[in-house]
């Protein structure tokens, strides 16, 4: 009996190989079509097709392949064409992208994009289908100094944005798009307003939501910093950024060290915090507080 038992526990393995090397080369089969497919993507061709809808275009300076898949792209810009005119919207130093899973294996256009921005982070993934695109994104640590939207704005804004959020965009027209995002700042520095020094708000978290060319803040709150603050309100946008118009409902509390920073500045205000909420309207550029 223990050389039968013997017998069968040599014997097992015997049997059992073929199911093993049937699945091994299962595997491997898939990973090299896998392969294929990623070696071969149309990842310029599906970039274009991708942004064109948009009136997009994604420009660059140098390709090169990104192990283990993908291309990496070396001083890009997202450019805008109007009216036959184009205008860079963000530049990267270095953009990777690969191609979606739906992309290889069910026919719809899509892309992952990992860029660096603005010296922070965004990974993105952008889809096709039926007309309407699908977004979803996800930026870390972006430095508001540095961002060129901004700038235009002069130096209002510094420390950095962090922000979650996805979009459903169905055309060039910022009317025709809608998303949402939740966004976390560290260490953010605001002017209220021009001649008025930056304010140290220091954490701000909130939510935003984008829908018929109206960009609308809840729930937006700041601590940590010279101010305890809360707002809520919207921004019109307008094609030119600076051209947009807010209005929204600001309240403030100022802390011991926003009182010893900021005393004289903060009796220069319409009136004081302690009386009630602030309101900022007007335009986005040089809007009036009271």
């Amino acid at each position: 009996m223990e050389s039968a038992g013997r017998g069968q526990g040599q014997g097992s393995p015997i049997r059992w190989r073929p199911v093993w090397l049937i699945a091994a080369a299962a595997g491997l089969a898939l990973i090299l079509f896998a392969a294929f497919l990623i070696a071969s993507f149309p990842y310029n061709e599906t970039a274009s097709a991708l942004l064109a809808p948009y009136r997009l275009k994604l420009i660059y300076r140098t390709q090169h392949p990104h192990l283990p898949f993908g291309v990496r792209l070396e001083d890009a810009s997202l450019i805008a064409l109007a009216d036959g005119a184009s205008h860079p919207l963000v530049n990267s130093p270095d953009i990777t992208l690969t191609p979606a899973l739906t992309a290889l294996f069910l026919g719809r256009m899509g892309l992952k994009i990992n860029a660096e921005l603005y010296t922070g982070t965004i990974a993105a993934t952008l889809r096709q289908d039926a007309g309407l695109g699908d977004l979803a994104f996800n930026l870390d640590a972006l430095n508001l100094a540095q961002c060129a939207p901004l700038q235009q704005f002069g130096p209002l804004f510094g420390g950095s944005l962090s922000a979650a959020g996805s979009a459903l965009l169905r055309g060039p027209a910022i009317n025709d798009n809608r998303g949402a995002a939740t966004v976390t700042g560290r260490d953010v520095t605001l002017a209220i307003t021009r001649g008025f020094p930056l304010i140290h708000l220091g954490t701000i978290r909130g939510r935003l939501l984008l829908d018929s060319g109206v960009v609308t803040f809840q729930e937006l709150d700041s601590h940590g910093g010279d101010l305890e603050a809360r707002a809520s309100g919207s921004i019109r946008l307008a094609p030119n950024l600076a051209d947009s118009t807010i209005a929204a409902l600001i309240y403030l509390t100022p802390t011991p060290s926003g009182q010893a920073h900021f005393g004289l500045f903060l009796k220069m205000l319409p009136h004081p915090p302690a009386e009630g909420p602030y309101y900022l309207r007007g335009s986005l550029y040089s809007p009036s507080l009271n």
